[in-house]
Formats: C-alpha cells, sequence, structure tokens
C-alpha cells in the first residue's frame, strides 16, 4: 500500500485537467457548464425528439451496394423443425438471379457463438472483409409498434417484455428500444445495461392512435380495410358501405350516401397511410443503425398489425426499402403478433354489430384480419425470420425468436453489380438428400446510377449552403441524437466518481490512427469538431458543449501519434442519480464522425453504507525495480514523484509496467484502531477471462480514516509476466471489526 498523505488534492487536479500520450493539441476554451437544470439555448435535442419516422423523408436517398460485401445468415432446420448443424461451405449453393455465386467466406455459429473457426479465404487481402461474428455479444433492436397496438393488449406485451430483458438478455447483449411514435425520446438507444432497457419499456404506452375504424353516423363504420377498398374503387364495398350509410341514416339519396362513403374512405385511407410509413420508417431506421455493428443483428418487431396498401404507389415500395435496408445491414426480423389469440372475424363480441343479411361485412372483416399480417409477415419472410401470431404466450414467442437468431450459417459473397434500379434475388439451397427448411434474405435492390447522382448531388448542394462550422456542427448533433451511434471513429467514455462533493469527470478518447491529416506550413494537421452533453433522466440537458480540437504534429512524429490515442477530459457536479452522458467527434477531411453513450449512477453517498468510489488509474513514467506481483512496497514508502495519470477511458499499460491505482472508500466503520493501523483492509485482485492471475493478501491500511469516515486507498502491482489483453482490476475492502465489505472494478488493456 502506497502512503497516500495529500494524495486525494494531486489527483483531483489530474483529473479535472486534461492529457495526452504527445503534446499535440491545442483546443479552444469550453463554454462554462450549464447551470444545473438549465439546458443552454443550443443544447441538442435527445434522441426520439425528432419529428416521428417518416416525416419529411426523403424517398429518393439511396444506399450503394457496388462491389462491397454482401453476408447472409442462413437458418437451416430439419423436418421437426430442428437445427441443422456441422455443414459445410460445400454444402450450400447459392444464386443471384438464378446465376451461381462464389461463397467468399463462410462461418457457423450455434447458441451465438462461433462453431468453427471461419474458413480460409483465397481472396485478396485487398478485398472486403466480413465483420467477425459476434465479437462483442448479441445485438438485438425491439421496434414497439405502439401507433398499432390495442390499449387492452399493451399490459401483457410489457410483461412478457420485461421477461425477455431478465430471461433472454444476457451479458455482452445490447438492446435498442424504438417505439414507432418516437415517445422514448432519449431512451430510444442501443445499451447494454438492463436498467435502461427495464426503465425504456416501462416508459411504453399505448398511443391508440391506429384508424381501425371511423363513426360517421349513428350504426354506421367503416374499417381502414374497407377505406382502401373503397380507394381502388371495389364496387362491391363501396354498395355495401353506401347502404349502411343509409340504413343509418334514413332518406340520404343513394349519389350523396357514396359520395360521403369516398370522402369518408378518402381520410381513413390518409390516416393510416401516414402512420404505416411511421411504423415501417422506425423499422426501417432501425436496421441501418444496427448495421453499424458486426455479424448477425436481431429485430423483434411486436405489433397488433398494420395494413400496407401495395395497390397504391408507395406501397411495395415502403416495403422494398425496409427489407433493402435490412439485408445490407445483415438484419433478420422477426414479428410477434401483440394481439394474442384472436377469434375469428365476426365473432369478437367487443365490437359493435352491423346488420349485414349478405354476409359481405363478415367476408370483409375476415380479409382485413389476413392484411394486418401480410406486411409484418412478409417482413420476417423476405429477411429469414419467423412470425410468432394467434399465442397468447407473448414470453415464449421472444424466447424462441431469440433461440432460433442465435443458431445459423453466415455466407458472404461479393454481388458486384453496377447500379441498375432493379431488385436481385437470392437464392440458397443444400446440395444434400433429404427435406431441409432454408431461411434467409430474399433479396437486395440496386439503386439506379441516376438516383445515386441525384441523390449525391442534392447531399452536396445542402452541404454547399453551410460554413464549415455549420457544417460540423450539424454532423456532431446527428451523431449525438443517433439512437446507435455512428463508428467511423470508435471512442472511448469513461467517467470517474470521487464523492458528492466534488465534481464527477468525464475522459474522452479517440484513436489517432483514425483521424486524417492535410499538410499544412510543413505540419500535420487537422481541426476536429467535438460535441459533449449531459442529460438527467428526464431528458433535459444539463451541460451541453462543442468545441475544436486542433491537431499539428511534426511529419516525423505522426507515426508515433498514431499509435497512440487523443482525449478529452470534461467535469460536472452531479446530484445522486441516473444520467445518459454522449459525446461525438466529426472529422471534416473523411466526412468521418465516431459517437458514443453511456448512462452512469451517481450514488448517494450518505445513504450507501461502506462503498468504494471509481477506481482512478495511474502510471510511473520510470517503473522501480519491483518483484511480480508485488502489490505493497516497504511501509510508508512515499508515492514516486514520477507518477502520472493515464487515459481513463482507455487504460493502457505497456507490459510488464507498474499499474497503480487510487480509490476512496466512503462511511468507513468507526473503530478503535489495532495495533496502531486501521481495521479497513483491501485486497487486489487481476483477472483474465474470469480467471484470477493475480490475487493479493489483504493489506491492512496505515492510517484510520478521516473524520467523515472516508480513507483514500493507493496500490501499485507489477504487470510483469503478463501477456498482452483484455483484464480486470477488482478491490475488495474489509472493515474487520464489523465485517462489512466494499467492491469496485475496472477492465484495462496490457499492449
Amino acid at each position: 500500500m502506497l502512503k497516500a498523505s495529500g494524495l486525494k488534492s494531486v489527483l483531483l487536479t489530474a483529473l479535472i485537467t486534461g492529457w495526452l500520450p504527445l503534446a499535440i493539441l491545442a483546443q479552444k476554451p469550453p463554454a462554462p457548464p450549464a447551470a444545473p437544470g438549465t439546458p443552454p439555448a443550443d443544447a441538442p435535442k435527445a434522441a426520439g425528439q425528432e419529428p416521428a419516422p417518416g416525416q419529411g423523408e426523403d424517398e429518393e436517398d439511396v444506399i450503394t451496394l457496388g462491389t462491397e460485401l454482401l453476408q447472409l445468415y442462413v437458418s437451416v432446420t430439419d423436418k421437426q423443425g430442428r437445427p441443422v448443424n456441422n455443414l459445410k461451405r460445400e454444402h450450400f449453393v447459392l444464386r443471384e438471379d438464378g446465376k451461381p455465386q462464389d461463397i467468399a467466406f463462410f462461418s457457423a455459429v450455434a447458441n451465438g457463438v462461433l462453431a468453427d473457426d471461419p474458413e480460409a479465404s483465397t481472396e485478396p487481402e485487398n478485398r472486403l472483409r466480413p465483420p467477425a461474428v459476434t465479437p462483442e455479444g448479441r445485438y438485438f433492436a425491439l421496434v414497439v409498434d405502439d401507433l398499432h397496438i390495442a390499449p387492452g393488449n399493451f399490459l401483457p406485451l410489457r410483461n412478457a417484455l420485461l421477461n425477455f430483458v431478465e430471461k433472454n438478455i444476457v451479458e455482452g447483449d445490447h438492446l435498442l428500444v424504438l417505439s414507432t411514435s418516437g415517445t422514448l425520446g432519449f431512451l430510444q438507444q442501443m445499451t447494454d445495461d438492463r436498467r435502461i432497457m427495464r426503465l425504456a419499456i416501462e416508459r411504453l404506452t399505448p398511443r391508440n392512435e391506429a384508424v381501425d375504424q371511423g363513426s360517421f353516423g349513428f350504426g354506421f363504420t367503416m374499417t381502414d380495410y374497407e377505406a382502401f377498398l373503397v380507394e381502388r374503387n371495389d364496387r362491391q364495398t363501396i354498395d355495401f358501405l353506401t347502404q349502411l350509410y343509409i340504413r343509418s341514416s334514413p332518406g340520404t339519396p343513394p349519389n350523396q350516401a357514396e359520395t360521403i362513403v369516398r370522402a369518408s374512405a378518402r381520410s381513413i385511407a390518409q390516416r393510416t397511410e401516414y402512420l404505416t410509413t411511421s411504423t415501417l420508417e422506425t423499422i426501417r431506421a432501425a436496421a441501418l443503425a444496427l448495421g453499424n455493428y458486426p455479424g448477425r443483428k436481431t429485430l423483434l418487431l411486436a405489433t397488433d398489425g398494420f395494413i400496407n396498401d401495395e395497390f397504391n404507389r408507395n406501397g411495395r415500395f415502403r416495403i422494398q426499402r425496409v427489407l433493402d435496408a435490412a439485408t445490407r445491414a445483415g438484419v433478420t426480423v422477426y414479428s410477434i403478433h401483440s394481439a394474442g389469440l384472436e377469434v375469428a372475424a365476426g365473432f369478437d363480441a367487443s365490437q359493435p354489430g352491423r346488420f349485414d343479411p349478405t354476409g359481405i361485412g363478415l367476408s370483409l372483416a375476415s380479409q382485413a384480419q389476413q392484411a394486418r399480417q401480410d406486411a409484418f409477415r412478409e417482413l420476417a419472410a423476405a429477411t429469414g425470420g419467423l412470425t410468432f401470431v394467434n399465442t397468447n404466450d407473448l414470453s415464449g414467442a421472444f424466447s424462441k425468436a431469440v433461440a432460433d437468431a442465435s443458431t445459423y450459417y453466415a455466407l458472404a459473397y461479393y454481388p458486384d453489380k453496377k447500379p441498375d434500379g432493379r431488385f436481385h434475388k437470392i437464392e440458397v439451397k443444400l446440395n444434400l438428400p433429404g427435406s431441409f427448411t432454408i431461411r434467409t434474405q430474399q433479396g437486395f435492390f440496386s439503386p439506379s446510377e441516376k438516383s445515386i447522382q441525384k441523390a449525391a448531388g442534392k447531399k452536396k448542394k445542402q452541404d454547399a449552403k453551410l460554413s464549415p462550422e455549420a457544417l460540423a456542427a450539424r454532423e456532431v448533433k446527428a451523431a449525438l441524437g443517433a439512437p446507435v451511434p455512428p463508428r467511423d471513429i470508435p471512442l472511448r467514455l469513461a467517467s470517474t466518481f470521487v464523492s458528492n462533493d466534488l465534481e464527477t469527470s468525464f475522459s474522452l478518447a479517440f484513436p489517432l490512427k483514425d483521424i486524417a491529416f492535410r499538410d499544412v506550413k510543413g505540419r500535420k494537421s487537422n481541426t476536429l469538431t467535438m460535441g459533449f452533453v449531459v442529460f438527467d433522466l428526464n431528458g433535459k440537458a444539463l451541460m451541453a458543449q462543442e468545441d475544436t480540437i486542433a491537431l499539428n504534429i511534426l511529419p516525423e512524429r505522426l507515426a508515433l501519434a498514431q499509435a497512440g490515442w487523443g482525449s478529452q477530459t470534461k467535469s460536472l457536479k452531479l446530484a445522486p442519480g441516473m444520467y445518459n452522458v454522449r459525446a461525438a467527434i466529426y472529422d471534416p477531411i473523411t466526412e468521418h464522425r465516431g459517437a458514443v453513450n453511456r448512462w452512469i449512477e451517481i450514488p448517494n453517498v450518505s445513504k450507501a453504507g461502506m462503498m468504494l468510489s471509481d477506481i482512478i488509474f495511474l502510471q510511473v513514467a520510470q517503473p522501480t525495480a519491483t518483484e511480480p506481483g508485488d502489490s505493497q512496497p516497504v511501509a510508508g514508502q512515499a508515492l514516486p514523484p514520477n507518477l502520472a495519470p493515464i487515459n481513463q477511458a482507455v487504460r493502457r499499460y505497456p507490459a510488464g509496467a507498474q499499474l497503480v491505482f487510487v480509490v476512496t472508500a466512503h462511511n468507513v466503520p468507526k473503530g478503535k484502531p489495532t495495533a496502531g493501523k486501521s481495521n479497513l483492509a483491501f485486497q487486489t485482485q487481476i483477472f483474465r477471462d474470469k480467471e484470477a492471475v493475480y490475487v493479493s493478501p489483504l493489506q491492512r491500511t496505515q492510517s484510520p480514516p478521516n473524520a467523515d469516515g472516508t480513507l483514500t486507498y493507493a496500490g501499485q502491482v507489477s504487470l510483469e509476466g503478463l501477456a498482452a489483453g483484455q483484464y480486470r482490476l477488482k478491490l475488495v475492502a474489509y472493515e474487520e471489526t464489523t465485517k462489512k465489505t466494499a467492491v469496485q472494478s475496472q477492465d484495462f488493456t496490457i499492449h
């Protein structure tokens, strides 16, 4: 244990001051923090506070394929519906538009784990390779179609979703919760924190905006499906509804009744089309967002069903946009019918009856019931997923979907298609005897050269109207508000809490190897734009700042700089509670963006019992001679004078270095010291892949706690003999007289 006299103030000064591995950054002084509870005038909106999906959507935006790698995820089951394992690359036949394609890459995944090493490929090294399979866990998007879910179906659905989080989400999984109405606000974001998943689900509420039927007079109703049939000029439906209207409003001339029916149908159809567009565009946005992550992604759609009128010129286009986005992003859709077990159409006692001796109304009701399922069934089938309908076991449906999504084969190939504006069909079969069911993506849409040029020209024209500063601010704001942060520049963010009386420090790190540079006056230069915002649990911005980061590096030092990380620090005093912290960086040279968000909880120390603050990582610039694994230098040894802070967001140590750490214990029980020492002891543990590689004996602190019950503890461990890789430092505090313990842990890397 290193003597900690005077250490606390030194460390706090180091935390609040920014540092870099190389002294290459010069930046504008940040604006002063906003007063807590008062968002700045230019504070970015939390995600989800923009207009609902589908509003103002440019239907000419395109996603190009070109010669990029297209990765397919294939599920194979036998006659009994059981997954077929142990298939090899040579067992698969892949065709595009009927023409055989070479499978460039192949791998098998069972229960979310790579079953075998991917087979070697003969592809040239400069060709794009597929991302690794689920290296960071599984990625899910949960789209709750609250625009089309009846209020009575919400409670069982919400319970099933909470059960899904508890039973199906495991460590390493990430979940994005979206509502089609966009009302979840800043809670609509990818997270691995179950608390935030539950909070988002608990905030889901029925919107009851779907137009199931419209009432235009006593005894006269019209369903959304009937409205679309009227729009298609279906004579039987028009006559049926006209007679219903006349029966509800005796004396109305037939021509006038038909005019009213047509006008009513137009109103219902327009409203229904708007809601359907919002639902489909939310699904599409979720699929595109998931494309930022590697491997197969799973989109779980919960809906009572909705009507997509494909006779309308935009109906087919809307569905194709969603399917195309899902295919390119490697997303499989699983549709869960939240209406549960439905009775046959026309036999629901909760619905008002309509006198119908012809049976036409019953037939229309049955058709409508099916029509509301057509779109979500197609989304699942065309992406290789499954549909779960007519079941009240919603929890079982979610479990089956997750199990199915976790066992599959990944096949990748290069389409090498020129933009032709056509849909290209994909087929996957097995060259094996027997009967198998094969599910995968069914194809992709190749945009036309004209649409690509038009979209590029439109963007260029829009960007030309903005100054470089305004353009950078727009990109940073968009990155901060994205539910799935862009990862062109991979960022890391860490927070360090020491005490309720002090500011919490935030450290942002970005790899300099992913930053571009221009030659300016004999130096390698770039000016990045950074945004940083802190939201409270109600979505109010407590801090919102935009800074520029000027990089100017001597050419001979560029290679050394690009081996390291740039960093920025912010600090803000926060009351106890939950907070969402977001940061983003924009590179104007490459137009690349990176963003990161995370949730932090500031504890109420006065009510927490004995607890430990976050661990502060330090390093010795010139390591002293220490035996491997020695974390207890001679008692009373002073803190080395060459101690320096490291980037708290990266926490990287060279092999053989000294890992130095500091932690503050709060609410340490008061007791008579034993043998002149404190009764508080610490144990230092280091793990790799959940296996302990170092465990120290309990080390009693040299001094008793302060009058306020705090005690600052510092220690060091030699990393000599430990291989490069990811590790976890775990500190256990033990008070001998009360037998109370407190634990804190944090990851670090040896390189």
